[in-house]
């Protein structure tokens, strides 16, 4: 009687720790995505050129990327309670940073504390509940926690569509503050209800200079890709800086082979699944990017569909439900041994969405896009939930929690990715369309070398300016250009995400084994 009495007190407790997670996984899900909706607001608000809006992109993964393995060290020497409370309160601040600046350089600040604070949210969040919830209940609080997870990435588009155009993009992170006081005042209601689970690793060392290794490696090569279109691909800052990322990343496998407990245990990759897993989450994260912002963002510039963001949000309603259906059936419908079958039918669902994608230009009518945006919403729906099963199942049960931080730090290094390669694609293509025109009739131009870079580079109101220093019927002309280079520049960057899922698919297909046993 007295055990009964007994679970009947913890029950109500560990779903407060369950509803204090997913409140906080929530609001990053659905920042993530809200934001790839605003951006053009956002782009036109502050007068941000292509490689700033870039850098909004980057900076959020790069943090995210570049810690998101340490924070189950952190968790385990602090407590998992601090490291969430501690996210969440950075991430607050990052959005407050935001919401009120009327500048690129705190807008870019703001989002590189939204990356940091993503690592400790997600990597906590999942401890918690790990760790809180009684083993007959942790199945159903990981799939709410999923559930949370899922909605918050479908929702966003939508919600950050509707309050840009409704009220400001400025919203977007107000609402974040709201969420997060919530998250705030459950989590401190936990840790008055003794409900916080306790430090169970009090002598382990976080693998710092690992850390700081990792990002430099990361942002050198990131710069490094988008400095090539501006200044040259051998020019010496762009050589400088790749050769910066080779060195970093030399040192940072050197310094993980060597310290007792590194960020990432390159031993892991033995396992044939999860090093065939973790590599196919970059690929993932690496396409995902292509319709998070690629597609979105094609959907509202004035040389696309010229959808408001209220509009572009329900354009996307038939990616982002399509994902929210499959990533919620899936792992109830497919049996643990087809993991690899279906997560290679993601790899081409993505794959046949994007060819179908190329095609597309400022002329084709959303009545003939919508349907191609199914295929990669369901490829990104298998391929989130399966990838990460494939890849954590294939170690052992007491690895499997480091093993997770480095499934997501590989998402979050190929949206990085993603976005830069995606760029530098659309740059080049750009550059290949608009350069040869003005060299044609740069006689007649003023400072035909400049105008070429702020066409390809600069902001709209860069743009504007050039374009209203011309003659009238050279402008026109100018104009009518740029508008063919941007359905080039889409066509050429939805070719690159169908390659990236081609890779993925047959990487799928042929290195992921059924599971027997571990590897």
């Amino acid at each position: 009687m007295a055990v009964e009495n007994q679970k009947d007190e913890q029950r109500p407790g560990f779903w407060l720790v369950v509803m204090a997670a997913c409140s906080g996984t929530f609001v990053v899900a659905y920042n993530t995505t809200a934001v790839m909706t605003a951006l053009p607001a956002i782009k036109v608000d502050l007068d941000l050129d292509v490689d700033t809006l870039q850098w909004v992109i980057n900076l959020y993964m790069l943090f995210g990327a570049a810690t998101l393995a340490a924070m189950g060290h952190l968790g385990d020497t602090f407590g998992m309670t601090r490291i969430f409370l501690a996210g969440v309160a950075v991430f607050a601040l990052g959005s407050i940073a935001i919401a009120i600046t009327d500048e690129s350089a705190l807008l870019l600040l703001g989002r590189a504390l939204q990356g940091l604070a993503v690592a400790s949210i997600m990597s906590a969040s999942v401890a918690l509940i790990n760790r809180a919830t009684p083993p007959e209940s942790r199945a159903t609080a990981l799939g709410i926690w999923a559930a949370a997870l899922a909605l918050g990435f479908a929702s966003g588009p939508l919600i950050g569509g509707i309050l840009t155009d409704s009220i400001s993009w400025r919203a977007i992170f107000v609402l974040d503050l709201i969420i997060l006081s919530i998250a705030t005042l459950l989590c401190v209601w936990v840790i008055r209800e003794g409900l916080s689970p306790p430090v169970i690793e009090g002598g382990k060392r976080s693998d710092f200079p690992g850390i700081a290794l990792l990002s430099v490696a990361l942002a050198s090569f990131l710069y490094a890709l988008s400095s090539g279109p501006l200044y040259g691909w051998t020019s010496p800052p762009t050589i400088s800086l790749f050769v910066l990322a080779l060195i970093a990343g030399a040192g940072f496998v050197t310094r993980e082979l060597h310290f007792p407990d590194p960020l990432i245990r390159l031993g892991f990759f033995r396992y044939r699944n999860y090093a065939a897993a973790t590599t196919s989450m970059i690929l993932a994260g690496f396409t995902q990017i292509g319709i998070l912002f690629f597609i979105n963002s094609f959907i509202q510039s004035s040389d696309g569909l010229n959808f408001s963001a209220s509009q572009a949000g329900l354009a996307l309603l038939p990616f982002t439900a399509v994902m929210f259906l499959i990533s919620l059936v899936a792992p109830h419908v497919i049996p643990e041994k087809a993991y690899g079958i279906w997560a290679t039918i993601g790899m081409a669902c993505l794959m046949i969405g994007f060819w179908l994608m190329r095609d597309v230009d400022h002329q084709t009518p959303y009545e003939e896009i919508w349907w191609r945006l199914t295929f990669i919403g369901a490829g990104v729906g298998l391929n989130m939930m399966l990838l990460p099963r494939i890849g954590l199942g294939a170690l052992p049960e007491a690895n499997t929690g480091q093993g997770s931080g480095v499934i997501n730090t590989c998402l979050y290094a190929g949206l990085a990715i993603g976005t830069a390669l995606g760029a530098v694609v659309v740059a080049q293509i750009k550059q290949h369309v608009v350069g040869p025109y003005i060299d044609r009739v740069g006689a007649s131009l003023p400072d035909s070398q400049a105008l070429k870079i702020t066409l390809v580079h600069g902001s709209q109101s860069q743009v504007s300016k050039a374009l209203a220093e011309l003659p009238s019927t050279e402008s026109k002309n100018v104009q009518d250009v740029m508008l063919r280079a941007f359905d080039h520049g889409f066509s050429g960057v939805m070719l690159l995400m169908a390659a990236a899922a081609a890779i993925g698919m047959v990487l799928c297909a042929l290195v992921i084994r059924r599971r027997q046993g571990n590897g």
